[in-house]
């Protein structure tokens, strides 16, 4: 088996500075605003078969499994294919690329990465290998964690357009509450306001969206497992919000797509446990999906929860959940 040698370092020949205009407001500061839609990764290879053969295979394989907790299927991410002769500066403004490049003159697979190079917020990676064998073999060893800069990207670019525009007095009242910061855009309402509870909603014509932010004493490490914070979820929502039906409430669905619990340390606080899943409403027949992150609080001794969740029947989801999780990786508490 080869030896991989990864190398963090920026991508030789790839450092092209973006031209830069004043008043542009296309331009983040002197580069250009990525372009490319949500959850897009262009892949750029030497020639089709790279991306008809074993490579490409390996890439939808990873990059377009679903995305769990949705009702209907989505994938986790797109993709778009270009040859590397067709690979112009138009195009190396896109906000996630995943270069491909065989050289059989290398002896050990390198990856090379770079951030803003062409444009920003931006992430570009190169993995160069002797043959497809090696490239899929560290592609799948290290896709994990190109799919979390690629998602980090992502939270930059739609924060980029919901920040210039916030609502300062939620934001205000979360400080005051919770002890922490979190970039509320406009459109968004307080809904509930209790000792324990927050509820910040948006409603629209055919869809809404919602905040919950809640938290309770934090006394054993048992309170982060997934049984007990679906209880201490259930039984929140069950007491602050209430569905349109005499007698409904929102709940936790736990048969059909049962909630899954992930472990992270990318989260803002440092660690935090995420869960994805769907909710429904005891007595009424609405329903949709939510992620949630749990992390203790060492300024207050709590488990704090902050959650987004969609309702949106009929339509795909995956966009509008992530804007929320954009929103919830914006928590920040004071030095």
């Amino acid at each position: 088996m080869k030896q991989l040698n990864i190398l963090i370092v920026g991508l030789v020949g790839f450092m092209m500075m973006a031209m830069s205009s004043c008043g542009d407001g296309n331009k983040i500061g002197k580069k250009d605003r990525s372009a490319g839609a949500t959850s897009e990764i262009m892949v750029v290879t030497q020639n089709s078969e790279q991306w008809d053969g074993m490579i490409g295979d390996s890439i939808r394989e990873f990059f377009l499994q679903p995305q769990y907790g949705l009702p209907q299927p989505e994938a986790i991410s797109k993709l778009t294919h270009i040859n590397v002769n067709g690979f112009s500066d138009m195009f190396k403004k896109h906000k996630c690329i995943l270069i491909v490049e065989i050289d059989p003159n290398v002896e050990k697979t390198v990856i090379e990465t770079g951030e803003d190079l062409w444009a920003a917020p931006q992430r570009v990676y190169k993995i160069i290998a002797p043959d497809r064998s090696s490239w899929c073999q560290s592609f799948n060893e290290h896709k994990e964690a190109l799919k979390v800069m690629y998602d980090k990207v992502e939270r930059e670019r739609i924060m980029s357009v919901l920040r210039p525009s916030t609502n300062e007095k939620i934001m205000q009242r979360i400080q005051e509450k919770m002890g922490f910061s979190m970039t509320v855009p406009s459109g968004f309402f307080i809904a509930k306001d209790e000792p324990d509870f927050m509820w910040i909603r948006k409603e629209l014509p055919k869809n809404s969206f919602g905040i919950f932010i809640y938290s309770t004493p934090y006394k054993d490490t048992l309170q982060l497992e997934l049984p007990s914070l679906i209880s201490v979820r259930d039984r929140m929502l069950q007491q602050y919000v209430p569905g349109p039906a005499d007698g409904s409430f929102m709940t936790t669905e736990k048969e059909f797509v049962p909630p899954m619990v992930n472990y992270i340390s990318t989260f803002p606080t440092g660690f935090a446990a995420e869960i994805r899943g769907m909710w429904c409403l005891v007595g009424d027949y609405m329903a949709g999906p939510f992620v949630s992150y749990s992390f203790p609080d060492e300024n207050t001794g709590n488990l704090v929860t902050v959650e987004g969740y969609v309702y949106y029947p009929n339509h795909d989801k995956r966009d509008d959940l992530l804007q929320l999780q954009s929103i919830l990786y914006t928590v920040d508490f004071p030095q």
